[in-house]
């Protein structure tokens, strides 16, 4: 069984301090700095997060959600079974708090500060106690970790199953009992179930497990343990494969571009127009040089540290090893690396920049407090885009949603281009409850889908229905489809939003 060296031990067991002094000079109470921190995390992901609509990816967590639980089993059978674990958690919770932006967002944010607690206790055994709540402040405040606290999907979740599978993991190697492996097994597949490239996060342990020598067969039985539990989960999740060919097909150089810029430094694509791109950008360059510089700096640093060795390498393996599998398997295999999904290194890539700030804090106060103040400038123009409307007047499904609802308040009908436009409906349902669907085959539960099955749309069924509208794809150029032209439908209205062309039509 594996024994703490003693500055290994040192680390672990650090002496009761009334307070620590933060990044930037703050003195915060040693108990209560990761509260302090977490709290924080919530508050910068929460705050403004009900200003956007809903995107697509998050209308589909409100399709599954909507659904009972049969329902629901129905279509994870044959589409996004890897997203289970959290539609049901969501189904659970939208029964109580209901489908608005506040509602579906607000337990991401809650799992994004309760990421950033558990990244201070981190920082706190595994280094000191200005790492952990250094570590916990730049996770806070890091863009990929602040847009997964801002969406109803499940990145932020799992960053939290990372944090927790890692304080697991530090306390099973702390006790060696058998209960505390058990407890880090559970809490692996778990993860997996909620996100199955979770399984990578578990490989970066076995990997820092074996570089240290530590209890390397007992982390090998739990890993073990936990595949066993979650193989059901992934021989189903696998089998859906098609469920990620919309991911671009790129070369190993453009997805070292994606990995350079989206994986910590930014979010996703929003396009606000509310900052000037050049001022984004130049923040995005900023924020990456400034942090991949603190992580080098922190990696020399612990390398004549031994109390930090551990914090070293099991921060550089949880981040290395996922990124390293996803990149090779979309050029070797298939398209799969997307940043978002690995959203859940972002807690221990704060942990390797902490490592860093720790090394410019021996340099002076005054080079800690200009270092950490322009880390958290610079990560603050990519935060805009999340709180705010895309391109005017609004977003693109509550947009569409406000104009059905100021056209008048009789009965009309409404034909959808493609099944994925109904998205504004399936959002924003309440607006659209006068209008009949001309083009619906199968709702998304009848169908066991997320979007229902469309058919055709004859120009019999137009003739003599009054109002009626076409979402779909298009620019205002496009031409009237072939079966209002053929019913004698006049134009009304032609609106073209971010996604999706909102058409007005007289069927008389």
């Amino acid at each position: 069984m594996w024994q703490a060296t003693n500055e290994e031990y040192i680390a672990m067991k650090q002496p009761a301090r009334s307070h620590v002094t933060g990044i930037i000079g703050l003195r915060i109470p040693t108990n209560a700095a990761p509260w302090i921190i977490g709290l924080m995390g919530f508050l910068v992901a929460f705050a403004g997060s009900w200003v956007p609509s809903f995107w697509n990816d998050e209308i589909a967590t409100i399709s599954a959600a909507r659904r009972s639980s049969a329902e629901l089993l129905d279509l994870l059978r044959t589409v996004d079974a890897v997203h289970g674990a959290y539609y049901f958690l969501m189904h659970l919770w939208t029964s109580v708090f209901g489908f608005s932006e506040v509602s579906m967002r607000l337990p991401s944010a809650i799992a994004g500060g309760l990421a950033c607690t558990g990244t201070v206790v981190i920082g706190q055994k595994l280094g000191s106690l200005f790492i952990g709540s250094a570590a916990g402040i730049v996770l806070a405040f890091l863009p990929r970790m602040a847009w997964a606290g801002t969406e109803a999907r499940q990145s932020a979740l799992i960053a939290l199953f990372a944090v927790v599978m890692t304080l697991l993991l530090i306390r099973a190697w702390t006790s060696g009992r058998v209960l505390d492996w058990a407890l880090y097994a559970l809490c692996a597949a778990a993860g997996v179930y909620v996100f199955m490239f979770f399984a990578l996060a578990i490989a970066a342990h076995v990997i820092a497990a074996v570089v240290l020598r530590r209890q390397v067969l007992a982390l090998l039985l739990s890993s073990l343990a936990a595949a066993l539990a979650a193989s059901p989960f992934l021989l189903v999740a696998l089998g859906q494969k098609g469920q990620v060919a919309w991911i671009q097909d790129r070369s190993l150089l453009q997805n070292i571009q994606a990995l350079a810029v989206k994986q910590f430094f930014y979010g996703d694509d929003r396009p606000t127009g509310n900052l000037p791109p050049s001022w984004v950008l130049g923040a995005v360059v900023v924020l990456g040089l400034l942090q991949v510089g603190l992580v080098v700096l922190g990696l020399i640093h612990a390398a004549r540290k031994p109390e930090f060795r551990t914090l070293a390498v099991v921060g550089t393996s949880a981040v290395v090893l996922p990124i390293a599998v996803l990149l090779m398997a979309s050029v070797l295999i298939q398209p799969v690396y997307v940043p978002r999904y690995l959203t859940f290194t972002a807690p221990m890539f704060a942990l390797l920049v902490a490592l860093g700030l720790d090394k410019v804090r021996n340099l002076g106060t005054r080079k800690l407090a200009f270092v950490a103040g322009m880390v958290i400038l610079a990560s603050l123009p990519q935060q805009l885009p999340l709180k705010s409307l895309v391109n005017e007047p609004a977003d693109t499904e509550r947009h569409i949603a406000a104009l059905v609802e100021a056209d008048g308040s009789g009965p009309a009908a409404v034909v959808y281009g493609r099944p994925e436009d109904r998205d504004p409906a399936l959002a924003y349902p309440a607006s659209f409850t006068r209008l009949t669907d001309l083009s619906l085959q199968a709702t998304p539960a009848e169908s066991g889908t997320l979007w229902g099955v469309n058919k055709a749309v004859t120009p019999a069924e137009l003739k003599h229905r009054g109002t009626v509208y076409f979402i779909g794809e298009g620019e205002a150029s496009v031409p009237d489809p072939g079966a209002f032209q053929e019913a004698g439908c006049t134009r009304i209205k032609n609106v073209v939003t971010v996604r999706l062309r909102f058409v007005s039509y007289n069927c008389t």
